[in-house]
């Protein structure tokens, strides 16, 4: 990568400072093997997009035309309620709808063409994996091989769900039956590996997970509030967000952190010194997470009970 392209992308106002080093930065200068952004959780404009899925999606339900939608299109869609006769044709259908209405808001969307466009730019390679109709993960890489793992893991996903729709647990919460492989030691691992984190923190990471004693973000964040000195920890180690080392001062993760801050240091000192205050971020970002979880699980909770909604389990 040459200066005048790494220039230009970080002044790129669309894709924020945290997306360009974590998610594209580290894997175009060949230190992670793949990164992962949520699709549209993660843009800059995602409660519009979000809005306007669900918007439309209403407007889809009640028998109304959407923005640019054919009317050929539109009397099939019409008159297709006339030979959905069983709960299932009907779920099938509302699954379609939001895949169709995800692909026409966020797929043309500027932030999702900005942030594809610049993979594109910087020779990086991109797989978008479904993890529910309208929420996608999205995936950069150079490695082909990459490509073929992530298929992998997304049958390892569909079979995690099967097993689940099968054997539901009464008591759990909305997000862990809806996300469920979250919660699998074989998926987090070949999630792990496929992002290029240490395998060290990755078979931590599924450790804390299965234990159910303390969660890696809970673990994490207490590693760093209970230590004595800062000379306990190393900010490089925290190179990359929703990553939590196995130990603050992991040399494993430590090198991946400095590989990136060398690699921007030999072509732009500058910018190397933004990583350096973006990794202090980090650690700041992990001490903070158990109350970040705790939100994130009140979102999570939300989005298994909108698409509960939307998927049809209401439908009589």
């Amino acid at each position: 990568m040459d200066k005048g392209l790494l220039k230009e992308f970080m002044a790129e106002e669309a894709i924020p400072l945290r997306t360009k080093f974590d998610d594209y930065l580290a894997v175009a200068l060949g230190v992670r093997r793949a990164s992962q952004f949520i699709s549209p959780a993660e843009l800059p404009d995602a409660a519009i997009l979000g809005a306007t899925i669900d918007e439309r999606f209403r407007q889809k339900l009640e028998g109304r035309r959407l923005p640019g939608e054919s009317l050929s299109d539109f009397m099939k869609n019409k008159m297709g309620k006339y030979w959905r006769r069983n709960r299932a044709q009907e779920i099938r259908y509302r699954l379609d709808v939001l895949r169709s209405v995800y692909k026409d808001v966020v797929e043309s969307s500027h932030s999702y063409q900005t942030y594809i466009g610049w993979a594109r730019k910087l020779g990086l390679s991109y797989k978008e994996l479904e993890s529910r109709p309208t929420i996608r993960e999205i995936y950069l890489f150079k490695d082909p091989e990459v490509a073929r793992e992530l298929d992998e893991l997304q049958d390892l996903r569909k079979d995690i769900r099967w097993e689940k729709m099968r054997s539901p647990g009464a008591n759990q919460p909305g997000y862990v039956r809806a996300f469920p492989e979250e919660q699998n030691p074989a998926f987090v691992k070949k999630l792990g590996r496929i992002l290029g984190f240490p395998l060290c923190c990755i078979e931590r990471y599924a450790f804390d997970r299965e234990s159910a004693v303390l969660s890696p973000e809970q673990r994490a964040s207490n590693q760093l509030v209970n230590l004595e000195t800062d000379e306990e920890y190393n900010p490089y180690a925290f190179f990359t967000k929703d990553f939590f080392p196995c130990q603050p001062d992991c040399e494993m993760a430590a090198q991946m952190g400095k590989a990136i801050y060398e690699a921007l240091e030999a072509i732009d000192p500058e910018v190397a010194g933004e990583h350096l205050s973006h990794l202090s971020q980090n650690v700041g970002l992990v001490r903070e997470y158990p109350e970040i979880i705790r939100k994130k699980i009140e979102s999570l909770e939300k989005m298994a009970a909108a698409t509960k909604t939307q998927e049809g389990d209401n439908v009589e």
